[in-house]
């Protein structure tokens, strides 16, 4: 299936069955489709794509230092939580598309209207038909944050011809561990270094200050612990009946 081009008109429903789902925005389905209303601005533009939630909490940091050097960033998420997420932070200062399907006809109307300087793709989606036409337009492709797990890395070594396909294509691989690196150098990637996790560059969250002030008189000395990612109730004594 060259450039997923047989599969593309099933595509449509499948949006469609995520969208009573809650899991895209019916306003901006054509964002899938690499179709937009948004002008491109003038000057160099970043693509930077953040699957979703975690990912964007990561490359905050870099965002706003490329926003820093006055370069738009245009930043493209595959959820509806990771567009929400992208708007509470950035607002207006980022352009934030939803993230085209991996089919040809949709890769190229979104690289023909946004004509990105430099693609920025934060851990470890590979999409082939993006990854093949940003090669093909000569555009630098990086990995930031990249991970790859034990179970990935796995699967990836049972294909490793197409794994070498791909991530040779990468212009620079940043990884998070050694380890990463490693794994990312099996599987073809040329230009390999580590960075760390970007997840501990950035900067705290904003927090009230005299809720924050209140807690911290009210911890004083005593150790502290913090659960994350939690769901609701978990956090709750348990009910504990002593025998007599």
């Amino acid at each position: 299936m060259a450039g997923g081009i047989l599969g593309y008109p099933l595509l449509k429903p499948i949006l469609y069955q995520r969208m009573r789902k809650g899991k895209e925005e019916r306003s901006r389905l054509n964002e899938r489709f690499g179709r937009t209303d948004v002008k491109r601005p003038d000057g160099p533009i970043v693509w930077i794509h953040a699957a979703s939630v975690g990912e964007t909490l990561a490359v905050t940091q870099l965002v706003e230092s490329i926003r820093a050097c006055e370069i738009s960033v245009l930043l493209t998420t595959g959820t509806v939580t990771s567009a929400k997420l992208s708007a509470e932070r950035f607002g207006d200062g980022v352009i934030h598309q939803y993230v085209p399907l991996d089919a040809m006809p949709a890769v190229s109307r979104f690289l023909d209207h946004w004509r990105p300087d430099l693609a920025i793709n934060v851990e470890t989606e590979v999409w082939p038909v993006t990854i093949a036409e940003l090669a093909r337009r000569r555009i630098a492709h990086i990995i930031v944050n990249g991970r790859i797990s034990d179970r990935s890395f796995q699967r990836w070594m049972q294909r490793r011809q197409l794994a070498r396909t791909l991530f040779s294509r990468f212009s620079l691989v940043m990884a998070q561990t050694d380890i990463d690196a490693e794994r990312f150098a099996d599987l073809g990637a040329l230009h390999v270094t580590v960075s760390g996790n970007l997840k501990v560059d950035r900067d705290a969250p904003p927090a009230d200050d005299d809720a924050l002030t209140a807690l911290k008189q009210a911890v004083g000395d005593r150790p502290v612990w913090a659960a994350i990612s939690t769901f609701d109730g978990e956090e709750k004594l348990p009910q504990m009946s002593i025998p007599l």
